[in-house]
């Protein structure tokens, strides 16, 4: 999987590097991008029985400006996610996403279930205080950079789910040019909480961040779209 992902990455990198070094040679842009967000997989997702995609909204900050090394970004990616320093870093996102997990291995206790992380945008701005990167970022990963729907090929997850809210739903258009948002229940609206139709994948779903769940009980979102996975 690692070899076909460094692949995928680097058909694409000498593009995307021009174009970011752009950014960073400009001194009217006062944002510059940080590195792209490239996924590094360990042999437990490879094993497990149940294996999950879980995606945020965009990595800000990420070991600062652009650096024209596709290893730098494979290895942070590793060191911070697969020995697991996401959990020890904290904040809503992590707590929610382990929240989640926490709460499918209750309900499969028999099945192996390990997750992978990702990014709706794959390049966020290297000042950790951002939201969604500037347009002249983002961009270029949209035209240069947009490897996800490979991803995901790559590393088959039987689920996915999207914890980067209703107002990045036209960031997974970009994406995925076939997209269909459905209601999962009459207890929640599409803005709340979707089903995603997309090929022949059963378990894919869009909520809210963290942020918001927190503050509205985080656990119903969570079990029904648990309750709604097909396996």
């Amino acid at each position: 999987m690692n070899e076909e992902l460094r692949e995928i990455y680097q058909t694409k990198w000498d593009d995307l590097s021009t174009k970011l070094n752009e950014i960073i040679t400009d001194s009217t842009l006062d944002i510059k991008p940080a590195n792209p967000l490239l996924v590094f997989v360990n042999e437990e997702y490879k094993d497990a029985d149940i294996r999950i995609m879980i995606f945020g909204q965009e990595t800000n900050g990420w070991e600062g400006d652009f650096q024209d090394d596709i290893n730098v970004s494979l290895n942070l990616y590793n060191h911070f996610y697969n020995s697991n320093n996401c959990f020890s870093y904290g904040g809503q996102f992590w707590n929610g996403y382990n929240r989640f997990l926490t709460l499918l291995k209750n309900k499969y206790p028999d099945r192996k279930i390990s997750s992978i992380w990702n990014n709706v945008v794959k390049i966020g701005g290297s000042d950790s205080d951002l939201n969604c990167p500037p347009d002249y970022i983002y961009n270029i990963e949209k035209n240069h950079f947009n490897v996800i729907e490979e991803e995901i090929e790559i590393l088959n997850p039987n689920i996915i789910l999207f914890l980067s809210g209703p107002n990045y739903d036209q960031k997974l258009n970009n994406i995925f040019n076939e997209l269909i948002f459905l209601p999962i229940s009459d207890k929640f609206t599409v803005r709340n909480l979707a089903k995603l139709e997309y090929k022949n994948h059963n378990n894919i779903f869009r909520t809210y961040h963290p942020n918001y769940l927190w503050r509205n009980n985080i656990d119903d979102y969570f079990n029904e779209i648990i309750n709604k996975i097909i396996l």
